[in-house]
């Protein structure tokens, strides 16, 4: 892995402050667009940038990729829905997305049912993730450098770090220590149901009350990253931070099957080569904004970080997933698949 982030780190650090990979005055032969929620400043900018201008590369200057920044194309689920129907070439953002064209896709937040980010992993380069991408393909959408998922590592690179927990204005270590807590989320019935089972009394917050509410002591505490919480300054309030790997999320750029289609062999085998390759740079780019954020968050706030046994959080979740199959939500026997997965 080292080797493939020195191969190609430079080259996106560089970009970043355009002295490498210049524009260059012959136009590209085709132009893709790439719709992006972020920021031109935002952390992965740098990543999403040497995905285009890689492409760019390695097809020798015949595909240029324009990136629209910040939903400059519509919402995120408008732009799925354009890329499906080839108004757009291309997005890179979060795969729960992609829920309405591949329901199955919505059990990749269900809490608790990988053991860790390896396990996770594994489940990504299996035959049960490639039956939810077929789907997908079917629907108009195509994973560019899909074969790159059966590596372990380039599946590792694509999952976000930053591992979700829970936040609390007291220690928590299993969920026994959930009784009587007052826990925020937002309007959707699996998490609700989910927390519920695990013993939370759940109340529900907007995301921009949460701060408010943890200062008052509406809730006692909530599911999070670092991250997010350190930006919003929760850990004012809540200075306990317990890592139960809540669920974890894959980060990938899909591509409208039109535009996949029209393009010639070459062009694909390039821009599967450049998805694998900006794998490397997201992974570090993310791995480094989650350390700095955790190590603000423990100077500023006195975060409290605790890792606990995570085989009572799993077991406590397991009626909860019964009854979500039972009810139809989930389809039956599609956990034990995933779980299973390698």
């Amino acid at each position: 892995m080292n080797s493939m982030i020195s191969k190609f780190g430079t080259f996106a650090i560089a970009s970043t402050f355009g002295v490498a990979m210049a524009t260059t005055a012959i136009a590209a032969d085709r132009t893709l667009s790439l719709g992006v929620g972020y920021l031109e400043d935002a952390v992965a900018a740098p990543g999403v940038q040497f995905w285009a201008d890689r492409i760019n590369e390695l097809t020798n200057d015949e595909l240029e990729v324009e990136i629209f920044w910040a939903s400059q194309l519509g919402g995120a689920r408008d732009t799925v829905q354009a890329v499906a129907t080839g108004a757009v070439d291309a997005q890179l953002d979060v795969i729960e997305l992609l829920v309405t064209f591949e329901p199955n896709i919505g059990a990749l937040s269900l809490p608790l049912v990988f053991d860790d980010r390896a396990h996770f992993s594994r489940f990504i380069g299996s035959r049960v993730f490639g039956e939810m991408l077929d789907a997908l393909e079917s629907d108009g959408i195509i994973f560019p450098g899909r074969e790159g998922l059966s590596d372990p590592q380039v599946a590792t690179n694509w999952t976000r770090p930053f591992d979700r927990g829970v936040l609390a204005n007291r220690p928590i270590f299993s969920p026994d220590d959930l009784e009587g807590v007052k826990m925020r989320m937002y309007e959707s019935e699996i998490p609700i149901k989910s927390w519920e089972a695990l013993g939370a009394s759940i109340q529900v917050v907007p995301w921009p009350d949460v701060y408010t509410a943890l200062a008052t002591g509406v809730v006692d505490a909530m599911t999070g990253t670092i991250s997010d919480n350190y930006e919003w300054k929760h850990f004012e309030h809540a200075p306990y931070w317990t890592n139960v790997h809540e669920y974890f999320q894959l980060s990938h750029p899909w591509m409208s099957k039109i535009t996949w289609d029209s393009l010639t062999d070459s062009q694909r085998a390039a821009i599967d080569q450049a998805t694998i390759e900006t794998s490397y740079i997201f992974y570090q780019l993310l791995i480094d904004s989650d350390a700095w954020s955790r190590a603000r968050a423990q100077e500023e706030f006195g975060l409290v970080v605790i890792e606990p046994p995570i085989g009572p959080w799993i077991e406590r979740m397991e009626p909860a997933l019964a009854d979500f199959e039972a009810r139809g939500l989930v389809e039956e026997g599609l956990v034990a698949r995933m779980r299973a997965a390698e």
